[in-house]
């Protein structure tokens, strides 16, 4: 249905297969570089580059409807997905749609990745073929409340494996219990936590760790053999997660030797990074972000800028393309986005696809006069319309 309506609004589209039945997609508007085109340093920026995903997570319980099913409930539209993010791509949709109606020749692009949700395969798929072309900015239509977000921490995913041996409870010291291991890597975790906390990067905040899922073990009776914890780290620039991994599992190893419980020389540590996604900053009083907050307040919105505490696939686009990148959407990430009943509101909807047409023909290098002209039938068409 996305490539469909961006056909039916004028673009070039191009289905990019990152693994069987899962495209990224890539809509170009006008003069937006094309893939067999070599990057040229002294080419005009291809204009703005809009960055999407077209997953969701898993619906869950708690709906009071189909959760894949969209109904509408006064200004507010329900379903999984509706804030996170079909509703950004949606205003997104409209507002290119309403554009080239008006300037034909303006460059945009949409790259839309599959599997954002889990390990980013779309969004590294894309970084691994795609030519690094000049584009005058990078939006992310996350749901941001459309506050204006320069800058986000990275993520990454580690699982730390630990192996001891097995005993029977009622003797433990014949074995060598990895629960109890995994209790000095949690620690060490602990104490890293609160070290990073009084380094904060002058933007994005400090790094932090949370320990997600612990499991391991087979029965009461029986010490455990094994356990594992899946890890969240949110990473600053410049952090490896590499270096991260193997710092933790050193740190943990001298804990587990310290303690010197039975059976410590029998425990094993493991590690492995499963997903990794970059944070980026954009500096907060640069032109393109003043250029974002007045479109912003023109349209109705706040203009406020800030930071996020959730991570996205702009890092990866803004080092590929080394493009200064801002996340601006419609919608709640906390008090929306995967949850039951999740819901966007149809009038924010319309509001980011004004900002996000705007953006688009400022970035043309439009005088705020020049743009003025278009706009009064861009802002027609986009009332006139629900995404």
């Amino acid at each position: 249905m996305l490539a469909e309506a961006l056909l039916a609004a004028g673009a070039d589209v191009e289905r990019d297969e990152v693994a069987p039945g899962r495209p990224n997609l890539v809509a170009r508007f006008g003069r937006a570089p094309r893939p067999d085109e070599p990057p040229d340093a002294r080419a005009e920026p291809g204009g703005v580059l809009f960055l999407g995903h077209s997953d969701v997570v898993p619906a869950g319980p708690g709906w009071t409807g189909d959760p894949f099913e969209p109904r509408r409930d006064g200004d507010t539209i329900i379903g999984r997905g509706t804030t996170d993010m079909r509703g950004g791509l949606a205003a997104v949709v409209h507002a290119m749609r309403a554009v080239h109606a008006c300037a034909p020749e303006l460059a945009m692009t949409l790259v839309c990745t599959v599997d954002e949700e889990v390990d980013a395969t779309g969004a590294l798929h894309h970084i691994a073929h795609a030519p690094r072309h000049r584009f005058s900015a990078c939006l992310v239509a996350e749901p941001t409340g459309l506050v204006t977000i320069t800058g986000c921490r990275g993520a990454t995913n580690l699982r730390i494996d630990v192996a001891g041996a097995s005993a029977h409870a009622g003797r433990p010291a014949s074995g060598a219990s990895a629960i109890l291991a995994a209790t000095d890597v949690v620690a060490a975790i602990e104490a890293d936590h609160a070290r990073l906390a009084g380094t904060p990067h002058e933007v994005l905040g400090a790094a932090t760790w949370s320990v997600g899922t612990i499991e391991g073990g087979h029965g009461t009776s029986i010490v455990p053999d094994r356990c594992t914890l899946s890890v969240d780290r949110r990473n600053l620039p410049g952090e490896e997660p590499g270096t991260i991994l193997a710092d933790l599992l050193a740190d943990a190893r001298a804990r587990i030797g310290e303690r010197a419980r039975p059976g410590t020389d029998r425990i094993a540590l493991a590690g492995a990074v499963e997903m990794t996604m970059p944070g980026f900053v954009t500096d907060p009083d640069s032109a393109l972000v003043t250029t974002v907050r007045d479109v912003v307040r023109s349209v109705g919105g706040t203009g406020d800028v800030g930071v996020w505490t959730a991570a996205c696939e702009g890092g990866f686009l803004a080092a590929h393309h080394e493009v200064p990148t801002l996340v601006l959407g419609p919608g709640d990430v906390i008090g929306q986005a995967h949850q039951p009943d999740e819901r966007v509101a149809v009038s924010d909807l319309l509001t980011a696809a004004r900002a996000y047409a705007l953006i688009a023909l400022r970035s043309a290098h439009h005088h705020h006069d020049d743009a003025a002209a278009p706009m009064r039938a861009s802002t027609a068409t986009l009332t006139g319309a629900t995404p």
